[in-house]
């Protein structure tokens, strides 16, 4: 029997754990294990040729959020079925609060995130003798904060509007692509800024591996959680309550899309 309070779900019906939740954190770890790997070394293949002194670049900056959108993007499309390809603690405590996940799915699924990217990190260092892809400012760590608020803000709601299936107009082939396209406009905007965290258990893994953990660190981490509780919030109590049901005009659009199937 589920446990609800206030309409959020602590606990799913069929109680903590099952084969279907096993499932789900084997996609979340190898899912995550994906997104450093094929976005980190995006950032390795883009920095390879770039002397020690020389700035990144917008065409680098443009490399980087590819390897990271269409990585991201595949990968989602890989596990939507069987965890959401959620990838990233903000997503998953985004869907708690917008009352699509419980709140005991929610922690052991940010757990196997960060254990995937961390055995991803810790092999790209064995690969290449650092860990590409660590996460640095170049703002102070309050503005740091809230640029990373609100990457992971623009994030988690794409995610909650791609799986709203109210709106009956999302084919589910393009939620991937949605998602994809929202990570590489946010790189594209914050890799100069703040190396684009928006993603806990990636901030984490790259910086834990390469021992940086420095003193505005906690923007990676607040950042990124106060965009989920705002974005999963605002989303359901305000956006998504404006859809009673599917807007006429895409009434002949099929779209067999569940919300807690993809993210």
């Amino acid at each position: 029997m589920g446990v609800e309070v206030f309409g959020f779900k602590i606990l799913d019906d069929d109680g903590c754990f099952n084969m279907g939740l096993i499932r789900e954190i084997l996609a979340e770890i190898l899912g995550t294990f994906f997104l450093i790997v094929l976005g980190c070394g995006g950032v390795q293949a883009s920095i390879a040729d770039k002397e020690s002194d020389e700035a990144l670049g917008s065409a680098r900056i443009l490399q980087i959020g590819i390897a990271f959108g269409l990585g991201i993007g595949g990968t989602v499309h890989l596990f939507s079925d069987i965890s959401g390809g959620q990838l990233n603690p903000a997503v998953s405590w985004g869907l708690f609060f917008a009352r699509k996940l419980s709140l005991v799915r929610a922690a052991i699924l940010t757990v196997a995130q960060i254990i995937g990217g961390l055995i991803a990190a810790a092999i790209m260092k064995a690969l290449f003798g650092t860990c590409p892809g660590v996460v640095s400012m170049t703002v102070p760590g309050g503005a740091g904060l809230v640029l990373e608020f609100l990457g992971t803000l623009f994030l988690v709601m794409t995610v909650l509007a791609t799986i709203n299936d109210k709106r009956g107009h999302a084919a589910g082939y393009l939620q991937p692509l949605s998602i994809g396209v929202a990570i590489l406009v946010a790189h594209m905007f914050l890799v100069p800024l703040t190396g684009c965290g928006i993603n806990p258990a990636r901030s984490l893994a790259t910086n834990i591996i390469e021992g940086a953990i420095g003193g505005d660190f906690y923007g990676y981490i607040l950042g990124p959680l106060l965009g989920s509780v705002v974005g999963g919030l605002l989303y359901e109590f305000i956006f998504s309550a404006h859809y009673a049901r599917a807007p006429a005009n895409y009434d002949g659009i099929k779209n067999d899309g569940e919300a807690t199937q993809m993210t």
